[in-house]
């Protein structure tokens, strides 16, 4: 499959068609030139809105992958630690950004 088919899929009607295409680019990031790199990680940005969960969770897990960077490496020193804080909901497990206390099932949302 062609690098633009699989980023055609990204859009499909077919919610397994979707996740199954945020699959395919995260299993073959380090195929990818660096314009297909940065398409390819614009789309599965964009699939973090998608309302399915599986493509929500694919675009997710493909994402992880995605870690060419141009920036330097920082070194933790005494001046400049840094905490890392998970970004998710630690009640559903949706990323911080699309927690919706308005649509929260969940009586216990931090979010409400």
């Amino acid at each position: 499959m062609e690098f633009q088919e699989v980023l055609d899929l990204l859009q499909s009607q077919d919610a397994n068609e979707r996740a199954y295409a945020a699959q395919l680019l995260g299993n073959h990031v380090d195929a990818l030139d660096d314009e297909q790199y940065d398409a390819a990680k614009q789309a599965l940005n964009n699939a973090l809105i998608d309302p399915n969960p599986m493509v929500l969770m694919a675009a997710m897990q493909s994402l992880g992958r995605f870690n060419r960077s141009g920036l330097p490496q920082l070194e933790a020193t005494d001046d400049n630690e840094t905490e890392l804080v998970a970004m998710v909901c630690q009640v559903c497990g949706k990323p911080e950004m699309l927690a919706d206390a308005a649509t929260c099932e969940y009586s216990n949302c931090p979010y409400k």
